[in-house]
């Protein structure tokens, strides 16, 4: 019985969980200002986590977090001849410009309901950074594993051919996939070109993930719309994008061809003016208009007595109101001779 007390006692007691947490820094050898690299944090305990991980506020100079979120992972390990159990939590983040990417050393504290706190001292992490030679214009440096660019041209005319006159449209889609970039680090590629008035539609940016649901890359679908606006021709330029092979440390050229395009008159307008005046609808239309008044004329004609003495009841009505009755004098006039 005083055995079972015990077992007892000790079931009830409050349970001591161990936590940890580590800090890493996923990075290639060679980094270039704008390269997005993985911050990972894992948090570690040797029974459950209570409360969930969060991500722990620590300052970074040279760089900042990015937004992109990235998925989870359980991890494990042996220390001590203990089993632990860590959740992996990762960021992306990038350097701003050439130097070091510096995470100073910083102490986290650990809370836990029924825990006296912990705290745990990550050391610092730092990575040089650098741009590769050759750099040209920085504000359009694009720093990519892979990156592939491709393109569609499609014209819509107002009328079935295959002639592009003045007053169609032309549009141009260019698409950019690339690994190991953010899209807002994609330039502009599209721009307005002599003779033609353009439409430019919103970019459309996404992520590009793998079958596991991690962030490899981005995608940016960009549109133009090309108006021309008088005959003649009209030369489609082609796209050069210059990009840096961040898998090869070398420059990389991608390129789409251009394109010429003849451009008839405008359509003349009155022949288009005689089709619609000979369309079944406007035949309807006079005829209905015509049935009308002949009906009415009939309408008229049969009913004209009846009109007539309308008429002259309505004017003696009107004359009747506007020329009023006198009345007899109420007041005697000869009171004095009395």
């Amino acid at each position: 019985m005083r055995a079972l007390l015990i077992v007892l006692l000790l079931a009830v007691l409050p349970a001591r969980a161990a936590m940890d947490i580590t800090r890493e820094l996923e990075a290639p050898d060679h980094v270039a200002p704008g390269q997005p690299v993985r911050v990972a944090i894992t948090f570690w305990t040797d029974s459950w986590f209570n409360p969930p991980p969060q991500w722990p506020d620590f300052k970074i100079e040279n760089g900042s977090l990015l937004t992109t979120p990235l998925p989870n992972q359980l991890l494990s390990r042996q220390k001590n001849g203990i089993n632990w159990s860590g959740v992996r939590l990762e960021r992306q983040i990038t350097a701003w410009d050439q130097g070091v990417l510096l995470m100073p050393a910083v102490e986290i504290t650990l809370t836990s309901p029924n825990q006296p706190p912990v705290t745990v001292q990550l050391p610092e992490l730092k990575k040089e950074v650098a741009w590769p030679k050759g750099v040209e214009q920085p504000d359009r440096f694009l720093p990519a594993s892979n990156l592939k660019l491709s393109q569609k041209i499609t014209q819509y005319h107002a009328a079935k051919d295959d002639k592009l006159h003045a007053g169609d449209v032309v549009e141009r889609t260019v698409t950019v996939q690339a690994n190991g970039i953010v899209a807002t680090q994609i330039p502009q590629l599209l721009y307005a070109i002599p003779g033609t008035d353009t439409q430019r539609l919103t970019p459309e940016n996404t992520m590009l993930k793998t079958g596991r649901g991690e962030i490899e890359g981005a995608q940016r679908v960009e549109t133009l719309r090309y108006l021309p606006s008088q005959a003649g021709t009209i030369t489609i330029p082609p796209v050069k994008l210059r990009w840096w092979d961040t898998a090869n440390k070398q420059w990389q050229l991608a390129e789409l061809p251009g394109s010429t395009i003849q451009v008839l008159d405008a359509r003349a307008a009155g022949g288009e003016s005689a089709l619609r005046g000979t369309t079944d609808d406007d035949n309807w239309r006079t005829v209905l208009i015509i049935g009308t008044f002949a009906v009415l004329a009939l309408l008229i004609w049969f009913t004209r007595r009846l009109l007539w003495r309308s008429v002259r009841y309505l004017h003696h009505v009107w004359q009747r109101f506007w020329n009023p009755v006198p009345l007899s004098e109420l007041t005697p006039t000869k009171r004095g001779e009395r």
